[in-house]
């Protein structure tokens, strides 16, 4: 943001429950919590920035715009000292600390105004680019504690390239054809669009990552586009030279300043965001926003071809960046696909408990080790093994307990079994273990090491079968089934082998 006063020379995500509203959707916490300090503070901001566009520009007006950015400064850091359980206070500090700058830099101003001064750059510029930084940090911190971020650092990039081509041509490039302009000039004035430009992917990224609705930022959200766009009418103005002081661009950062008031106040600025989507998704509209972006480096490469080589030279390097983003979004989509098909195939396979096999992973392992025993010869063992007393156990000590000694028991087994044995959960407290190469004196041996490990002093039984050549699966594991019922009917606590 340049200077706010006469400086005509110069060109340039889910419905929660409100804290505070008990009972109440956040989405429409505004009109069912009574008139409060989220409405107050950001309503005296608006009411002194529709009284400074309404008055005449002078001396009375001048001292409306620092007062005004004090008293949003000082609501801000109220909220932030103030409400308990505020999400990211800490975010909302450096907001305070920014529109603090800003005030002095408005004073600093209004000083030189008083006296007839327009120097450029003057001290003021220091504390409005100092802005900026602190809302970049504001905004990094406001994120969810999420690793994912649904690409929306990689699509506020790909928008955030475009737009730094139009600030470019728009903007930058004819500060820097003025041969009027000292260097210190040039450098100040091509300072406000970069600093807008390096802010503007953390506003979209947030934007981005909207799902939850969250009114507080949606209220930050509008303020910092509110101050991005009274950022590029007034260097517009300027340029142009249709800017004047005390008009609606002025107002706008005001409109800006009362827009972050209620950000701070609004009771959902105590909630945090949510990332409900998977990185893997791309909205429409998000595709469309990405679309229009990727196509404006070109058009202005078209329009601007045959008038200002610069500009196509820029534009095609940022149309390389482009491509460049585009790739990197696709692939980062590719493999959040691919991770997820994975996922996909490892809960199509193991028992989500105790993640030994499931019955469908049993089949098959059963049928191809079937098969491999049918073409060598080799021998092949099948195990029926069921936790004795397992529903009394449940009953007297919970069943959070009973899935610990589930989970607890797979683990133990899985120590002692040999490395090509298979270990599935059938159903309930019963497993199945097939052993491969194992004639029934070695599966035996493997069993009882299993039953002699169950954790918590637990027994189990077990039923023990060999495969017999032209024999189905279904038969192999009714004759354990049936071995194991025996055990049971012994008195349980044995191995019975078919």
């Amino acid at each position: 943001m340049l200077p706010l006063w006469k400086r005509t020379n110069v060109k340039r995500e889910e419905a929660v429950r409100s804290p505070n509203c008990a009972g109440e959707n956040l989405c429409d916490a505004a009109a069912t919590c009574p008139l409060r300090s989220w409405q107050w503070w950001p309503g005296l901001c608006l009411a002194l920035a529709l009284l400074y566009v309404a008055l005449p520009y002078g001396q009375l007006a001048g001292i409306i715009y620092p007062v005004a950015t004090v008293i949003a400064a000082a609501g801000i850091a109220a909220a932030a000292y103030h409400r308990q359980r505020l999400f990211r206070p800490a975010a909302w500090m450096l907001v305070a600390a920014a529109l603090a700058l800003a005030a002095i830099g408005h004073g600093i101003w209004y000083w030189l105004d008083l006296r007839g001064l327009e120097p450029f750059p003057s001290s003021a510029d220091m504390f409005y680019l100092a802005v900026y930084p602190l809302f970049m940090a504001a905004l990094w911190v406001l994120r969810c504690q999420s690793d994912r971020d649904d690409g929306a650092l990689s699509d506020a990039l790909i928008v955030g390239t475009s737009a730094a081509v139009i600030a470019w041509a728009l903007l930058i490039a004819p500060y820097i054809n003025d041969p009027n302009l000292s260097l210190s000039q040039l450098l100040v004035s091509a300072a406000y669009p970069v600093a807008d430009l390096v802010l503007l992917p953390l506003v979209l990224r947030l934007v981005f990552l909207q799902q939850t609705r969250i009114l507080a930022h949606l209220f930050l959200l509008l303020g910092m586009l509110a101050y991005l766009t009274a950022d590029l009418l007034y260097a517009h103005g300027n340029l142009v030279g249709w800017y004047t002081p005390g008009g609606f661009t002025d107002g706008l950062w005001l409109v800006a300043y009362a827009l972050f008031a209620a950000a701070a106040w609004h009771p959902s600025a105590a909630l945090e965001p949510f990332v409900h989507a998977s990185n893997a998704e791309l909205s429409r509209r998000r595709l469309f926003v990405l679309g229009v972006a990727s196509v404006l480096v070109p058009a202005i490469i078209l329009l601007t071809a045959e008038r200002d080589t610069e500009i196509v030279r820029v534009g095609a390097i940022a149309t390389i960046v482009l491509l460049l983003l585009v790739m990197h979004r696709m692939d980062g989509l590719l493999k959040e696909t691919h991770r997820q098909s994975e996922a996909l195939e490892r809960l199509s396979r193991l028992d989500p408990l105790t993640g030994a096999a499931n019955r469908r992973q049993l089949s098959n392992d059963l049928a191809r080790e079937m098969a491999r025993a049918e073409r060598t010869g080799a021998p092949l063992g099948l195990a029926f093994l069921d936790l004795d007393h397992f529903k009394e156990f449940n009953d007297t000590y919970s069943h959070s307990a009973g899935d610990a000694l589930l989970q607890d028991l797979v683990t133990a087994w899985r120590e002692r079994m040999r490395p090509n044995d298979v270990l599935s959960r059938f159903g309930g407290e019963e497993f199945v273990v097939v052993l491969p190469d194992a004639d029934m004196e070695g599966a035996s041996q493997v069993v009882e090491r299993l039953r002699q490990s169950v954790p918590q002093n637990r027994t189990c039984s077990a039923g023990l079968a060999v495969f017999q050549p032209g024999e189905s699966a279904d038969a192999l594991i009714h004759r354990a089934d049936q071995a194991l019922y025996a055990a049971k009917d012994a008195g349980r606590n044995r191995l019975v082998c078919a």
